[in-house]
Order: structure tokens, then C-alpha cells, then sequence
């Protein structure tokens, strides 16, 4: 449903959104948020612009501090983009890669679209900060159209983000210009620009990334080895899987019905990977090839798929080639009852299937925490590995000798 102008008193809405890219937590048992100075940054703001307007206390900004499926959001959230002033969007390349900040700018976009002003102008109501420097040549078409001179927050804040000043105590002072130069813009363009409210409030569903047009540098393949209700091994549970592959969830329970793989969905795309999902079915034969992999691949595994003959075979093959640049993930629900009894038996068929992925198993991934955790990992040793035995292509023509750091015996040498 397209969003239509509604009137609505502007007490009701935020003085700004602050769209930003969430950094999913790394250790499942951490109690620190990797947030945190993201969070630092939204209250220096919001204490600016209260000390600068009339705002009542807890009124001057809106912020998401959850890390969500990218299948729908909250109506705080939907009422926060349809009724803020200013949106502003914390610009790293994280941020242009991830699939909700998107929406959130396309949302706040239709409200501009729908408040032409005179001659034909659009309201200039989006404010961009700097969280982490980024050319403007990787800016999506959307972002390059949006003109703010960062220069007027300070060199140091131009060559650094916000990021860097916050990280720095020998920047405090560059952080405080930086933070005062842009709680100044939005009370500025907040007193002089309006941009309706919308009504209904936007609804995820309904729309489209802004940045459709950027595309991530790391492309990540996402392996999904589980049957679907119409492949189970006989007598298994069909409580834990759907029409196809990607739809099973080993973590099932009450209301938790969101597969395995939106979560790592979700994990790849905030560590800035575009993730490409399939069955075993559809990258066997990737997976099994003799050509070394392009990119960095993922391998959730259900236990029970490996006891039928035809993923054991591919299994088996695939684990020939060793690909470290593939990592496993083998989830295991201790509250799935029929799981646990047959673990040994499981076991058996999994270490026989992956012998050499799994010649160093990690811990036991037992929940969605420990699973997110658990991929956050193997995404940096995928990752890694594969850098590291990436081809050289040295330059052409004649190879020149290698320059001597001391005294030739010879003087003629």
C-alpha cells in the first residue's frame, strides 16, 4: 500500500531517525555491545539538541538498538520513520550493504516524493553522517545525490568518521566540533523544512532497498543440507522442517518459527557479505568441483540429512576436496527429544560424511545465541583462509633480481 500524507501533530515524531548499520555480537556470552559508540554518539545528539530547542526530554532522536530478521519491523520503528523530521543515515560500507538501512532510507524517501515543494522541489530533510570514511565513487546513486559539506564538522572528522574521533581521547575535541557541527544541521534543516507525516505508517513488506543499485565486494555462498517434509528419514519429526531446505529451523519452539538460515542471512550481511542461499541440491556441483571456490562458503548441516545415501555420497565428495574455505556448522537441539537419543548414531554418520571439515570441531552449537556466534566466526576463518591461498598474479616481463640490503663482497657485484 503506497504511503499517503496525513496530518499529524509534530509533537508526535522524533526531531531525527538515526539509520545505522548494527554490528551483530561477536561472543554469544559478551556483555559488551558493539554498539556502544554508536549509542554514545545518538545521546551527545540528542543532549545537543535539546540543549538547542524546546524539545522535551527524550524527544529529540530516535534509534533501533536491536539486531532484527530483516522481515519486518516494529510499529515504534515504522511510526519513527513515518513522523521524524530528519533522517539521518550513519554512513560505512557496512551501512550501504545492509538490507533494513535500506528500507529505512526508502521509506523516508516516499514521505519526501509525496512533499514536492514549490517549482518542483524535493525537501532536503536527509542529514548523512560519517560514521566511517567511505569514497564517494562506492556511495550507491541514492547517497551521491545527497549534497552535505562534511568539511564544516572539521578535517579530522572528514579523514576519520565519527568512529575514529569517538575511539581516539587525543580527538575529543575533534569529536565534540564534529558532534555540535551536526546536532547545529539537524535542529537547522528540522526548523526549515518539513516533510509530512505518512499514514499508515510504512510496512517492510512493501518496499524495496534504496540501494539496490550497491553491490557488496564479498560474496558469500550459503550451503543449506536439510530434507524437506517430502525427503525425511523415516520416523523423523517433521515439526523442524518446511517445503524446502531453507525453511528448516533446528531451534523450533512456540513462536520461534524463523529459519535457520535468516540468521545467517542476517549475520553474513552485517559483516558485509552478500549471501547466496541454496540446497545441497543447488551448489553440489560447486561444492564437489576440482576448481578452487571464489568465494568464501558456509555449510549448515542438519545431522539427519547425513543418514540418507544420496547427501552421504555428496557429503563424502565434497570432503574430499578439504576446502577449508568452506566452514561447517552442525547444529544440535538438546530439547529436541528424538535428536538426543539418536545423537550417537548421528554423530557417527556426520563425522563419517565430513571427516576432514570436522577434523577440529568447535562447540557444540546448541541455540540460536551459539549459532550466531558460532557463524560469526567461521565467517573470518572463511574468509581468511581464503585470502590468504588466493593465486598471485605477479606482473609481466622479465623478473628483476632482488635488491640487497648490504656491502657486495665483490665491488663489481
Amino acid at each position: 500500500m503506497p504511503l499517503q500524507p496525513a496530518p499529524r501533530s509534530p509533537a508526535q515524531g522524533p526531531y531525527f531517525f538515526l539509520s545505522y548499520a548494527h554490528i551483530p555480537t561477536h561472543d554469544p556470552n559478551s556483555r559488551t555491545d558493539p554498539n556502544r559508540w554508536v549509542v554514545k554518539l545518538f545521546e551527545d545528539l540528542c543532549d545537543h539538541i535539546i540543549n538547542m530547542t524546546n524539545l522535551p526530554q527524550g524527544q529529540a532522536g530516535f534509534m533501533d538498538v536491536d539486531l532484527r530478521s530483516g522481515h519486518h519491523w516494529p510499529d515504534r520503528l515504522a511510526d519513527a520513520l513515518a513522523t521524524c523530521k530528519v533522517f539521518v543515515p550513519l554512513y560505512s560500507p557496512r551501512y550501504f550493504e545492509s538490507d533494513q538501512c535500506g528500507k529505512e532510507w526508502a521509506a523516508f524517501q516516499q514521505r519526501v516524493n509525496n512533499h514536492t515543494g514549490p517549482e518542483g522541489h524535493l525537501p532536503e530533510a536527509i542529514v548523512p553522517a560519517l560514521w566511517s570514511p567511505i569514497p564517494p565513487e562506492r556511495l550507491p546513486a541514492v547517497a551521491q545525490s545527497i549534497q552535505f559539506t562534511h568539511d564544516v564538522l572539521g578535517s579530522r572528522y572528514r579523514d576519520e568518521g565519527f568512529y575514529g574521533l569517538v575511539k581516539i581521547s587525543a580527538m575529543r575535541s575533534h569529536y565534540q566540533r564534529a558532534t555540535m557541527g551536526l546536532a547545529k544541521r539537524i535542529v537547522e534543516v528540522a526548523q526549515r523544512t518539513h516533510v509530512g507525516s505518512m499514514e499508515p505508517p510504512p510496512k517492510y513488506a512493501d518496499l524495496r532497498s534504496a540501494f539496490d543499485d550497491y553491490s557488496p565486494q564479498r560474496p558469500l555462498r550459503v550451503t543449506v543440507v536439510a530434507p524437506d517434509l517430502t525427503h525425511l528419514p523415516a520416523d523423523r519429526n517433521p515439526y523442524y522442517y518446511g517445503l524446502t531446505p531453507e525453511e528448516w529451523n533446528p531451534f523450533r519452539r512456540g513462536s520461534n518459527t524463523r529459519p535457520l538460515v535468516s540468521h545467517a542471512e542476517e549475520i553474513a550481511t552485517a559483516h558485509g557479505f552478500l549471501p547466496e542461499v541454496g540446497s545441497l541440491d543447488d551448489h553440489a556441483r560447486l561444492l564437489t568441483s576440482p576448481e578452487r571456490p571464489g568465494e568464501p562458503s558456509v555449510m549448515l548441516v542438519d545431522p539427519w540429512a547425513t543418514t540418507g545415501p544420496d547427501c552421504h555420497r555428496t557429503l563424502r565428495a565434497f570432503d574430499r576436496r578439504n576446502r577449508q574455505s568452506v566452514s561447517v556448522i552442525v547444529p544440535w537441539n538438546h530439547e529436541d527429544e528424538q535428536t538426543v537419543k539418536d545423537r550417537p548414531r548421528l554423530q557417527r554418520s556426520v563425522n563419517s560424511a565430513l571427516h576432514n571439515n570436522l577434523s577440529e570441531p568447535g562447540p557444540d552449537v546448541t541455540s540460536v545465541t551459539a549459532f550466531r556466534g558460532a557463524l560469526s566466526d567461521a565467517l573470518g576463518r572463511a574468509a581468511n583462509h581464503l585470502f590468504k591461498t588466493a593465486p598471485a598474479y605477479p606482473p609481466e616481463g622479465e623478473p628483476t633480481r632482488r635488491p640487497r640490503l648490504m656491502q657486495p663482497e665483490d665491488p663489481d657485484d
